[in-house]
């Protein structure tokens, strides 16, 4: 098994209105809302992630 390098990241959920634009940071709730609340997602990853990252896409690359 390939000994896989932690890359530190973040997820943050955020809930919008398709209608208003109007976004919330908990997920909306109540009749009124109806269909127009979409859910948006976002990684944040650390610089140090991003080098962990990076270091790893050229070495595949080199591999090819």
């Amino acid at each position: 098994m390939v000994d896989l390098p932690k890359i530190n990241c973040t997820t943050v959920y955020t809930w919008r209105n398709t209608r208003t634009g109007e976004t919330f940071t908990k997920k909306p709730s109540g009749p009124r809302l109806g269909g127009d609340i979409v859910q948006d997602c976002t990684v944040q990853v650390s610089p140090k992630g991003m080098n962990v990252f990076s270091k790893q896409i050229k070495i595949k690359e080199k591999k090819k």
